[in-house]
């Protein structure tokens, strides 16, 4: 390893040349003396090779003149390559840990021998000359003084730090992203921990941290927010929403929720979350104009619901009258015939006369009585859109399976008469107004069966698919399908694929269906192909929520 430390062969020809030169009186002290030197030696030489620390001993003129294994490990050349080699000018280049071309005169070994003194530790890289790849070291170093005081030798430790090094920079730049992220975030995060009073009652909470949109969205800038209690950066008696989040700290279950900030004038979605124990973090979307548009939609909503209910029953009125005189008329007519029977026309004046009475005015009361009908159906459905969108709905968690069973039963004369196969899996609950509920999966359900093809038995198929706090229900039949082009207009009132279709409906079912799940707060869609069926899909929640 080395040819400055003695080896065994030499310390016995040592002990050899002592006992020849006569040394009587102490031979035994030499003896003892050379065999302690050996055995520190060894112990020396176990230690070093055995090391994780890599471990090279230079002489006063920089070369170096031992290594242990471990050295040669991480400077990338063996133990012949390193022996004599000159430190000033080595094989491998230091970089600083900003990954910067070390300068030759910061190199550990020219630091030792300008300063003379001990290196405090310090990270540094090294280039391996043999595979060019990059070590991560941790240095330092010390002299050895001889007994006048000068340097004998030099030690440098190397602590490989290359797994720590790549795990710290993976780590800082992850948490370079996450600052920058954090910063660039349109919605305020915030993050608190909440503060206690000698009950271990929660009473306030203390701002940690905040990013840039919480300035820009409340005016309150950073520095006047991290370090202070909510009541004393919120300007209020009371830390706001104190109940809610102090929940969120304590049981660790996250929170959601949208409200109305007076102070503020604002509104805002905040979903709260609790990194750790009696702390949180608010998420907090400023939703003030979105509230805004929502309200001028459910605005124009209801006023268009009135709309239809008051033009409906003013419809009505003037269309029970034109019934009612069509048929005053309708038996006019028959007191005409009687009178012309009792009167003495000419030939051809009654024919004219018969023929008026009896066809041409017949024929036009049924016609007028054909569009009375369909303006009262026209006007039904539109009562029943109507009322539809103005039902106050009462919201429970509704049992699906038993639902579904009930409108099954409620069609079983139909499903029977017509060999109708329904096939239904075992489905999660879902949050609703049943009678609504009864009504849309009855609506899907009834133009199944309306829509079948005629040239094979109906097999109506019903399951689900749960996502996160939805879930979908998918009515899939094997009926006549509908074309892609009419997919996206069988939702408006009043349209039918096929108006001339004896099966054609009065063109409500699918616009009622829609605004019911509208009113849930849920979707619904249809995929089909001609001849081969169609597939509704009903989406609703699986959580409770206010309508």
């Amino acid at each position: 390893m080395n040819d400055h430390l003695k080896t065994k062969a030499e310390l016995i020809v040592e002990l050899e040349s002592l006992r020849k030169r006569g040394a009587e009186e102490t031979p035994a002290r030499q003896k003892s003396e050379a065999e302690a030197i050996w055995e520190g030696q060894e112990r020396y030489s176990g230690l070093l090779q055995n090391l994780e620390a890599g471990i090279v001993v230079h002489a006063p003129d920089t070369s170096i003149i031992m290594n242990n294994p471990r050295a040669s490990l991480l400077l990338g050349l063996s133990d012949e390559q390193l022996k004599g080699k000159e430190a000033i000018d080595p094989a491998w280049k230091f970089v600083s840990e900003d990954n910067t071309p070390l300068p030759l005169e910061d190199y550990p070994i020219n630091r030792l021998v300008t300063e003379k003194c001990a290196m405090p530790a310090r990270i540094l890289g090294i280039h391996r000359p043999n595979t060019h790849d990059l070590v991560w070291v941790r240095v330092n170093g010390f002299p050895i003084y001889d007994t006048r005081g000068g340097i004998a030798e030099i030690v440098i430790c190397f602590f490989d730090i290359t797994q720590r090094k790549q795990t710290e920079d993976e780590l800082r730049e992850s948490e370079e992203k996450l600052s920058t992220l954090f910063g660039a975030m349109t919605e305020m995060v915030v993050l608190h921990e909440l503060v206690f009073n000698e009950e271990e009652e929660a009473v306030n909470y203390r701002i940690t941290d905040c990013n840039h949109a919480f300035t820009k969205v409340t005016g309150i800038k950073r520095e006047n927010a991290i370090g202070k209690l909510a009541t004393e950066v919120y300007k209020t008696e009371s830390a706001p929403y104190l109940d809610e989040f102090s929940k969120v700290a304590i049981t660790r279950e996250p929170y959601e929720y949208t409200s109305y900030y007076a102070p503020m004038d604002k509104h805002f979605s905040i979903s709260v979350v609790s990194p750790q124990k009696n702390q949180f973090a608010t998420i907090t979307t400023d939703v003030t104009a979105l509230q805004q548009i929502q309200k001028v939609i459910s605005d124009k909503n209801k006023e268009l619901e009135n709309f239809l209910y008051v033009s409906s029953h003013d419809l009505r009125t003037p269309l029970v009258n034109v019934q009612g005189f069509s048929h005053r008329l309708q038996k006019q007519i028959g007191s005409i015939k009687t009178l012309i029977s009792e009167c003495s026309l000419e030939p051809e004046v009654e024919e004219k006369i018969k023929s008026i009475v009896e066809e041409n005015i017949p024929k036009t009361l049924d016609f007028i009585f054909t569009n009375v009908t369909k303006m009262d159906t026209l006007i039904n459905a539109l009562l029943e859109i109507s009322r539809t969108g103005r039902v106050k709905m009462t919201i429970n968690k509704i049992d699906i399976n038993q639902l579904i069973q009930k409108i099954v039963s409620s069609l079983n004369f139909q499903i029977v008469e017509l060999s109708v196969q329904v096939k239904t899996q075992e489905m999660p609950d879902c949050y609703g107004d049943e009678s609504l509920l009864n009504q849309l999966f009855t609506n899907i359900i009834v133009n199944a069966i309306k829509y079948r093809n005629s040239e094979r038995p109906l097999v109506l198929e019903i399951s689900s698919e749960t996502k996160y706090n939805k879930v979908i229900y998918s009515f899939k039949d094997n009926g006549m399908g509908i074309e892609p082009g009419h997919l996206e207009k069988i939702w408006d009132v009043f349209y039918r694929v096929d108006s001339a279709s004896p099966e054609a409906g009065d063109g409500i079912g699918l616009s009622i269906s829609k605004k019911i799940v509208d009113k849930h707060k849920g979707a619904i869609w249809a995929s089909s192909e001609i001849g081969k069926g169609s597939v509704f899909s009903i989406e609703l929640l699986t959580e409770a929520y206010s309508e």
